[in-house]
């Protein structure tokens, strides 16, 4: 138990380090949330019933100057015979002007629903966020904006920040709801919460293939909302391959009259190809490549995201239930 409680600490404090983010981005993008829902949900700590550790890399519009970089580095395991899932979670976030740096502890309470192994979890997830601006990134038309004078481009703000969210899931499909960023006043940048729902199931074909459709919807009340639709084939239990579609939402009350050319006005929408390939029963390694399919396309070839994972228990062999979520 100590070993579990002390290593979302542990693993967090490997990467303290400042960072930055661009504020035309409707928050952090993941494409590897279909392997591991921890990024975007709480209430998935300790629901593959294994410790699970995983890192993931991402690279967003390469060839873009000051583009989205991001590194997470996730880690979650049960407790109590499988009633507490524990975790915890570090991002360090790279966009333009902005530096973001969160650690967060993740809990999610399990209640067994049936003897199949039926669960709904409920998730929380507390932490502090780190944020602050790189003034050699911002251009100002007045050199005496009060902005600049008042010294506000030098402060290091930290907020206390948490996440909520609901997983159900059952041997053929599973579902989340989940809300996070929702502490959103941090100074001169101001955060929108984030809003994911998610939805998997399974198509088992024969002994060696499986289809896993799913979708997401991303919504911060604010920008356009996005879908991702993916369908996944699991080819003997070593190979994850599949496709993901992911469209913005043109809202017309909440796209800026000023900006509807703009290139971030079409930027979510991309066509990923993602694989996950199991090295050994313990080791697993991802990739995903998302070509956009907006005006963005014109500068940038496409974003990059790397994950490389460890999974250790006495579960951790891969059988349909569980986890193939």
């Amino acid at each position: 138990m100590k070993k579990y409680l002390l290593l979302p600490v542990l693993l967090m404090a490997m990467l303290c380090s400042t960072t930055t983010r661009l504020c035309a981005q409707q928050g952090v993008v993941f494409t590897q949330y279909i392997f591991n829902g921890l990024i975007i949900n709480p209430a998935y700590a300790g629901y593959q019933d294994v410790f699970n550790a995983s890192m993931v890399y991402r690279t967003q519009w390469v060839g873009i100057k000051s583009a989205p970089t991001t590194i997470t580095l996730l880690t979650d395991g049960t407790l109590l015979n499988g009633a507490l899932g524990v975790g915890g979670h570090v991002m360090n976030d790279k966009v333009g002007a902005q530096q973001t740096m969160s650690l967060f502890t993740d809990y999610s309470y399990r209640l067994k629903i049936d003897r199949d192994g039926t669960r709904l979890a409920f998730g929380l997830s507390l932490g502090v966020t780190q944020m602050s601006l790189d003034e050699n990134e911002i251009r100002l038309n007045d050199p005496n904006d009060q902005i600049l004078t008042s010294g506000s481009l030098h402060e290091v703000i930290y907020r206390p920040d948490f996440n909520i969210g609901v997983f159900f899931d059952h041997k053929r499909f599973s579902a989340g709801l989940s809300i996070t960023e929702l502490w959103g006043d941090f100074g001169l940048v101001k955060k929108n919460p984030q809003l994911y729902f998610t939805f998997q199931t399974l198509v088992p074909i024969n002994n060696n293939y499986t289809l896993k459709p799913a979708l997401m919807y991303k919504d911060d009340f604010k920008m356009q909302p996005s879908v991702d639709l993916n369908c996944f084939l699991m080819v003997k239990d070593k190979v994850w391959i599949g496709l993901s579609w992911r469209n913005g939402i043109p809202f017309s009350g909440r796209m800026d009259k000023d900006l509807k050319n703009m290139i971030f006005q079409t930027s979510l929408n991309a066509l990923t190809f993602m694989s996950q390939v199991f090295i050994s029963e313990n080791f697993y390694l991802g990739y995903a490549y998302d070509f956009p399919l907006g005006k963005i396309n014109t500068v940038s070839m496409g974003s990059h995201e790397v994950m490389l994972g460890f999974k250790m228990g006495r579960k951790a062999q891969r059988v349909l239930t569980p986890r193939y979520f």
